[in-house]
């Protein structure tokens, strides 16, 4: 199966919105505990994060060590770093 060279990136993007919404939210719910509106858009975001960051693995490898379960030998290493899908 071929994927287009943009679809990697812009889920990437995706990753990189949803954590910023995430640690912004968390941030935001430091001074305000109780905002029930605030604890769902943080909940909204977390699971949107959980569910790109699932994809991403599950068609690229892990983006993280957090998300890495080696198997047989650490595969780890094997896909190009970050700065190497830059052109």
């Amino acid at each position: 199966m071929t994927i287009p060279a943009g679809e990697r990136e812009a889920l990437l993007r995706k990753i990189q919105m949803y954590k910023f919404a995430v640690v912004e939210a968390n941030l935001f719910l430091d001074s305000h505990p109780n905002d029930k509106e605030a604890i769902n858009y943080y909940k909204k975001y977390k699971d949107m994060l959980r569910s790109a960051l699932n994809d991403y693995t599950a068609k690229y490898g892990p983006i993280s060590l957090n998300d890495y379960v080696p198997e047989d030998r650490w595969k780890w290493v094997d896909g190009p770093w970050p700065w190497e899908l830059e052109e």
